[in-house]
C-alpha cells in the first residue's frame, strides 16, 4: 500500500487541475465537501474525491475540485478579506468567475494575469479607459488591443456589458453566475449587489495616492489568490515612485515651482455647466505631482469637487500650468494649452509668459488609472525638472508601465502617435 501522504498529495494534484476547468454556480454559504464544521479536514477531502472517483458521490465535479483547493491553499476554511469600506468579504469558493463594474478594478484583474476570468464588465472597460478610442471611437492602439485576448478569444469590447456608470443590470449579473463582483468604491452598494446577485461583493478602488493604489494592489490580489504578482506589481510601482522621488526630494521647496493642474482639461473652455467642470477644475491632491517635484498651488483647497474661478489662478500666479489633454481629442483639434495659451485673462500668469504651459495625460477614466499617474509623474518630472531628469526616456519608461501593467509592448509609443504632447519630453 502507498503511504497516505502519496495520496492526498496525488489528490491536490488533482485539484489543480479541476479548478481550472470548473464553471461556478451561484456560490453557497458553507465550504464544498464539509461536515458543517466549517473546516475541510485531509479526511473530508479524500472521502470526496474517491466517492466521486468511484460514481457513489452528492458531490459535482465542481464541489470536489473547489474542496481540494479549500484544503490546499485555504488550509480547509472560508477565506475572508476586508474591502476597502471595511466590509468582512467572505468566499467558500475560488474564484473563477468575475463581474467588474469599473476599470481601475478591471485593470487590474488584467496585471495579475486574470481578465480570462471576468466574464462580464462595464461600458467603460470595453469602450475605451484600459485601452483608448478616439472621438470616432475607433480603436487607438490597435495591435495592444488585439493582445488582450479574452477567454474564448475576442478582445476588451466582446466582453458582455452589465453596468454603465448610472445603471447596472442586477438580473443579468444573477444569470451569469459571477464567483465574485469587484464594485467601485464610490457607489457603496456592495452589500446590495451580494443580496442581488447572490456572490460576495468586494467594493475596491484607489485615489491619487500611491498607498491607496497599493492598498488596492494588495485587495484584488488577496481575493484572487495571486499575491506573488499582486507583490511583483506593488515593488514595480514604488521602483518608479522611488526612482522619481529620490531626485525631488533634495530639492528645497523654495526651488520647486508652483503649478497649476486642471485635470479636466479645458475641451469647454473655463467651465462646462453641465458636467460642472474643465480648466477651473482641479486637485488639491495629486501626488504624482507632489513627487514629481512641484507645488501644487491649490493644495490648500477643500473638497472633492473644486471649482476655482479664473481669477483665483491668476492670483496664485502658477510658474508651470497642466492641462489634461481630453479623451475625445483629435489630433489636430485646438486642445487646453491652445485655450490657456490664447485666452485674455490668462496672459499675466507666469506660465503663459514663459511659455510653460503643457498637456499631461487625462488622470480619470471612471476612475483613478495607475498607468496614467505614473506616466504623469515621469512626464511631469522631466518637464518640472529637465536637468535632474535630462536621461530619464520617457518612452521606453513608458512602454514599460505598460507592459507590467497590460502584459503588452510598444503601447505607449503607440499611444504617443495620438498624444502627441507624450513626444515632447524625449
Amino acid at each position: 500500500m502507498r503511504p497516505k501522504f502519496t495520496f492526498i498529495t496525488a489528490i491536490l494534484l488533482i485539484a489543480g487541475l479541476l479548478v481550472s476547468v470548473m464553471t461556478a454556480s451561484a456560490v453557497p454559504s458553507t465550504i464544498p465537501c464539509d461536515n458543517d464544521d466549517g473546516i475541510l479536514t485531509e479526511k473530508e477531502v479524500s472521502d470526496a474525491v474517491c466517492k466521486y472517483m468511484l460514481e457513489d458521490s452528492q458531490y459535482s465535479l465542481d464541489d470536489v475540485g473547489d474542496a481540494s483547493y479549500i484544503f490546499k491553499f485555504w488550509d480547509g476554511k472560508p477565506k475572508t478579506v476586508t474591502d476597502t469600506h471595511d466590509r468582512e468579504v467572505t468566499f467558500y469558493r475560488p474564484v473563477e468567475r468575475i463581474i467588474t463594474t469599473n476599470p481601475d478594478n478591471s485593470r487590474m484583474i488584467i496585471a495579475l494575469g486574470d481578465l480570462d476570468k471576468i466574464i462580464a464588465t462595464d461600458e467603460c472597460t470595453r469602450s475605451g479607459c484600459v485601452l483608448p478610442r478616439d472621438n470616432n471611437d475607433e480603436k487607438i492602439a490597435p495591435e495592444a488591443w488585439k493582445a488582450l485576448q479574452i477567454h474564448g478569444g475576442g478582445q476588451l469590447d466582446d466582453i458582455p456589458e452589465t453596468n454603465t456608470r448610472k445603471e447596472i443590470d442586477y438580473e443579468r449579473m444573477a444569470i451569469l453566475k459571477p464567483d465574485v463582483v469587484f464594485d467601485a468604491t464610490w457607489y457603496n452598494r456592495g452589500d446590495l449587489i451580494k443580496e442581488k446577485v447572490g456572490c460576495p461583493c468586494v467594493d475596491a478602488g484607489a485615489g491619487f495616492t500611491f498607498a491607496e493604489s497599493y492598498a488596492h494592489i494588495q485587495l484584488i490580489g488577496n481575493a484572487l489568490d495571486q499575491q506573488e504578482k499582486a507583490d511583483e506589481l506593488e515593488l514595480f510601482v514604488r521602483s518608479k515612485v522611488d526612482m522619481i522621488e529620490s531626485v525631488t526630494s533634495q530639492i528645497d521647496d523654495s526651488e520647486k515651482p508652483t503649478v497649476y493642474f486642471a485635470p479636466r482639461g479645458a475641451k469647454k473652455g473655463f467651465y462646462d455647466s453641465v458636467e460642472g467642470r474643465d480648466f477651473t477644475r482641479t486637485e488639491s491632491v495629486y501626488e504624482p505631482l507632489n513627487i514629481a517635484g512641484g507645488i501644487n498651488v491649490a493644495k490648500e483647497c477643500v473638497g472633492d469637487k473644486i471649482n476655482v474661478l479664473s481669477e483665483q489662478i491668476v492670483a496664485w500666479e502658477p510658474d508651470y500650468i497642466f492641462v489634461a489633454w481630453s479623451s475625445s481629442s483629435s489630433f489636430g483639434e485646438p486642445n487646453g494649452v491652445d485655450f490657456v495659451m490664447e485666452t485674455p485673462e490668462l496672459s499675466d500668469i507666469p506660465a503663459v509668459r514663459n511659455n510653460n504651459v503643457y498637456s499631461c495625460l487625462y488622470p480619470y477614466c471612471r476612475g483613478r488609472p495607475i498607468d496614467r499617474s505614473l506616466l504623469n509623474m515621469i512626464y511631469m518630472a522631466k518637464l518640472l525638472h529637465p536637468e535632474q531628469f535630462s536621461d530619464l526616456d520617457m518612452e521606453a519608461e513608458g512602454n514599460e508601465v505598460y507592459k507590467q501593467i497590460l502584459g503588452i509592448d510598444g503601447v505607449y509609443t503607440e499611444l504617443a502617435e495620438y498624444q502627441p504632447f507624450l513626444k515632447e519630453v524625449n
